[in-house]
């Protein structure tokens, strides 16, 4: 018998290895996301050791996030099309290969464009995880499944962070930075070859060709909208910024009017604008661009706060985390037993805890000031950190909840490319309100007031999420109003 509401997972077909075959897709998963933070603490390092000027530096970060970000959405339709393993298998070789090259790059040219292909096969494979949980799991085994998506990418957030430190003062085998991304080799080859007996094929039944049009324009529209996100600030956001945004949002508009056309002539296009008449996918998606735009920002304030104004080693700041990489994990795992109580409301509580837990870091960093430890900033990350574990697997699951198996890859895309979309924004936008504060002046004193400026941002930010949730209904699988 089908599920009434999601994909039409029956019960005789359902996937009796669809926790191993999770677990590896979760593998795959974890390394993109740790790709994404792993390069922050590591930027003295391979600057020294490739004599990279600090332009070379900013592209060798870029490169991967905006290739990344720009071909999500095409890369979870080529799941639909060509089948979902097929595509993950192809985004993973290729990951793993990419960051072989990365590791053994001789020069900073050499790394940006081995960065730029690392992230254009994450694009690949990332969108292939959530479509298949979407199609491989009955809807009652969901949320779970969601949740250990959340584990595993927010897990990946803070170890990059610790990781990074952690192997860049280890200089294993002399090699410096290089170990950030050899470490991903084992991991990779494990995955590709776990995937090929584990996961099961799927596709959809609908998605017939790829729609090259909405492709281009697509690709068009992001990349004029990310490119000057993550250059801006650097640049000082001269006119070109700008109007770069504003040719943005006439390409999504010409984009939405090309993608109407296709479907009115009964074609597969690249995004299926029936997925906007959901309305907890459309409160879920705007939630997420606020949520996601606090996580990156967050991680990379704080590390610059950490190194540049107080002075830790890149190893010191890492560890500091680690009160929040406990609270994380264990608040993420409980949200699988919470999360059928409470439904989404448990993402009120969590951006609740994230707030609170940010007042009492920015009470603790002006009370304690250069004498701040990372003992004393412990009880703060770890109200933090268990507040991130209660959102975001529950965000995840609530926004993806009532797509339907064969818009999975669609959905699945949208949906990962507004987290790396908003990823960007925060961290080009609060990075530039801790930048300004800082007024180019050093000190502990002058670190701790623009830290306060750019986390009442999130603070705030984190309220509008909190209050959007609340349109939600508190479980969206049974709302008629779709």
């Amino acid at each position: 018998m089908a599920t009434s509401i999601g994909t039409a997972v029956s019960t005789s077909s359902v996937d009796p290895g669809r926790w191993r075959s999770l677990a590896v897709v979760l593998s795959a998963s974890f390394l993109v996301t740790l790709d994404f933070f792993v390069i922050n603490v590591s930027i003295p390092s391979i600057r020294a050791g490739l004599h990279a000027s600090f332009a070379d530096l900013q592209l060798v970060i870029a490169s991967y996030g905006l290739t990344y970000s720009v071909l999500l959405i095409t890369g979870g339709r080529l799941g639909d099309i060509y089948g979902r393993k097929r595509m993950f298998l192809c985004g993973i070789t290729g990951f793993t290969s990419a960051s072989l090259l990365c590791g053994m790059a001789p020069t900073p040219a050499f790394l940006i464009a081995s960065r730029a292909m690392q992230g254009s096969m994450a694009a690949m494979l990332f969108p292939q995880v959530l479509s298949l949980i979407q199609v491989t799991f009955p809807v009652h085994e969901r949320a779970k499944a969601f949740g250990f998506f959340g584990v595993a990418v927010g897990t990946a957030s803070f170890s990059g962070n610790v990781l990074g430190g952690l192997l860049v003062s280890a200089n294993v085998f002399g090699l410096g930075w290089r170990p950030i991304f050899l470490i991903n080799l084992p991991i990779g080859v494990i995955a590709v070859l776990a995937a090929r007996r584990t996961v099961r094929e799927s596709r959809s039944q609908t998605a017939r060709r790829l729609d090259l049009g909405g492709v281009a324009l697509m690709t068009a529209s992001l990349s004029v909208l990310i490119y000057p996100l993550v250059k801006g600030r650097e640049a000082g956001w001269p006119a070109w910024t700008y109007a770069c945004a504003a040719v943005s949002l006439l390409l999504l508009a010409l984009f939405v009017r090309y993608e109407q056309s296709v479907s009115a002539r009964g074609g597969s296009p690249l995004v299926e604008l029936s997925l906007f008449r959901d309305r907890a996918f459309v409160i879920g998606l705007f939630s997420a661009v606020c949520f996601f735009s606090t996580t990156a920002s967050f991680f990379l304030i704080s590390t610059i706060f950490l190194q540049n104004g107080l002075g830790y080693s890149a190893r010191a700041a890492g560890m500091t985390f680690g009160s929040f990489a406990i609270a994380f994990l264990c608040s993420s795992l409980a949200s699988a037993s919470v999360q059928p109580k409470l439904g989404s409301r448990i993402i009120n509580v969590g951006a609740a805890l994230m707030m609170c837990g940010l007042v009492t870091l920015l009470w603790m960093a002006r009370w304690r000031g250069a004498a701040l430890t990372g003992l004393d900033l412990a009880p703060a990350l770890m109200i933090y950190g268990t507040g991130q574990g209660f959102v975001m697997p529950t965000l995840i699951s609530t926004v993806l909840i009532n797509i339907k198996g064969h818009d999975a890859g669609s959905a699945s895309g949208v949906l990962t490319t507004v987290q790396q979309c908003s990823f960007a924004i925060g961290v080009a936008a609060i990075g530039t309100v801790f930048v300004s504060a800082l007024g180019g002046r050093t000190g502990a004193d002058v670190f701790v007031h623009a830290l306060s400026r750019a986390f009442s941002v999130n603070i705030c930010l984190l309220g509008v999420t909190f209050l959007l949730i609340l349109q939600i209904p508190r479980n969206p699988v049974k709302d008629t109003r779709l």
